[in-house]
Formats: C-alpha cells, sequence, structure tokens
C-alpha cells in the first residue's frame, strides 16, 4: 500500500483545511468595505442639557417663585455637570403688607404698594454621587451675580421709591433626577440660598429653597436623530438596484 505524504494524511489535511480556511475568511474581512454600522455616529463627548427650572423660596419671609433657564454638559463618563443658569423673579407685596403715608397736603393718607424684582446670573456645578439608568442623586453648588430693583408705588401709580441693588447669592442643595427616557427628565432638588454680599440695598436673601424642573437632554436627542437619518439613508441605499458588472453597461 503507497505511503500517503504527510500533509495527506486526514489529521494533518484537517488542520490545514482549517488554517486556510481561517486565512482565507480573514482576508476577506479585511478587505471587505466598512459597512453601515460602522459609521455609526459615535456618543458626543459632552452631553447638551436644557433644564427649565422653577424654584421656590423665600425673600423676607414671604414665599417667593423664581423662573429660570439653565444650560449645561456633561463630559462623556464624568461624574459632574456644569452649567449657566439666568432666573428673574417678580413679587408684589400688596397682599401681605399695607404701608400708609401721609400726602403733602398732610390730609391726604396713601397705601403703598411695595414691590421687588430680581434678575441674576449663576454659573454652577453639579456633583453626582449615585447614578443609575434610571435616577441620580447629586449635590448642586451654584453662585453668581445679580441686580435687584425694589419700588413701592402709591394707590395712583406713582412711584414713591426707587432702590437698586447688587448682590452676589450663593446656593447648595441636595438633588434627583428620574430619567424614564433617554430624552427627558424629571429633576427636583432642596437646598439653602445665601447673600454673600449687598449693595445699596439690603434685603433678606437667605433661606430654603425648593424646585422642580424639565429636564432636556438634548445630546442625546440630536445623537438619536442623527443614527435614525442615518439607517433610514442606509435602508434606502439597500433598496437600490445593484449596479451592472463592469463592461456590461452598453450590452
Amino acid at each position: 500500500m503507497p505511503v500517503l505524504p504527510v500533509w495527506l494524511r486526514p489529521q494533518k489535511a484537517c488542520w490545514l483545511a482549517l488554517a486556510g480556511g481561517w486565512l482565507a475568511a480573514g482576508a476577506a474581512r479585511a478587505q471587505a468595505p466598512a459597512t453601515d454600522s460602522s459609521r455609526a455616529p459615535r456618543p458626543p463627548r459632552l452631553g447638551f442639557s436644557l433644564v427649565l427650572d422653577n424654584r421656590n423660596s423665600f425673600v423676607q419671609a414671604s414665599a417667593v417663585r423664581i423662573i429660570g433657564l439653565n444650560v449645561g454638559v456633561v463630559p462623556r463618563g464624568k461624574p459632574y455637570r456644569l452649567g449657566l443658569g439666568a432666573y428673574t423673579l417678580r413679587r408684589s407685596y400688596a397682599d401681605l403688607y399695607t404701608y400708609s403715608g401721609k400726602g403733602k397736603n398732610r390730609k391726604l393718607k396713601d397705601t403703598l404698594t411695595p414691590a421687588l424684582q430680581l434678575t441674576y446670573f449663576t454659573p454652577n456645578f453639579s456633583y453626582t454621587f449615585f447614578s443609575r439608568r434610571f435616577i441620580e442623586f447629586s449635590v448642586p453648588v451654584d453662585a453668581g451675580l445679580g441686580r435687584s430693583h425694589y419700588t413701592i408705588t402709591d394707590e395712583n401709580g406713582r412711584v414713591t421709591a426707587d432702590e437698586k441693588g447688587l448682590f452676589i447669592p450663593a446656593e447648595i442643595g441636595l438633588g434627583v433626577l428620574l430619567k424614564p427616557t433617554r430624552w427627558v427628565g424629571l429633576s427636583g432638588a432642596v437646598g439653602y440660598r445665601v447673600s454673600l454680599k449687598e449693595i445699596d440695598y439690603k434685603e433678606d436673601f437667605d433661606g430654603w429653597y425648593y424646585s422642580y424642573r424639565l429636564n432636556l437632554f438634548v445630546g442625546n436627542l440630536w445623537h438619536d436623530w442623527r443614527q435614525y437619518r442615518q439607517h433610514r439613508r442606509a435602508r434606502r441605499a439597500a433598496r437600490l438596484p445593484a449596479p451592472p458588472p463592469a463592461g456590461m453597461e452598453n450590452e
């Protein structure tokens, strides 16, 4: 019986076939064009978020509502958020206080109505110490610069006092964020606010606050929209007829 070469024996032939198939598959993968999935949009390095911020606090022992907008970024993989907020407050004390003063003829008494307006901006930092898919806990810290405008108006609409001042508010609190979807979240916070410096107008800005917010994750919305458009283009390209082989266009 003739003796087969070593490379034709069954065991050796099997191993050689497997090795050849593996090398051929590797070469095919190296030469194959990149698929659409390899060109999928990468997650953004910075996650942009837009927060509609409603805060309830106390000024001179009376409840006030502060309305604001906060824009921030979250670096990918980092446990903190950097933001900038703009806030405003308009408060009339007519339903809480009544002031009376004599007119110029010292016979007519006027009812005086005080009102307060605040406008301020706060760069803010929020550190997330607990994060899961649907919930986060964080410590927000704010410090900013603002203007106060205090007026007193009589019953005839005349302004009898007009005072403007500069103040520097600072806040710290504890926040919670609920994330039912990748695009929208609901959050709340409780904390304490102090005025580090007041000029021209002295007012009691210090006190507790609580807030409720609507969070829009703009970065996730933009990333998912780009990915959706790319998938649509890929599906349309897959439905187009394949081009004819080279040299057969005129046949």
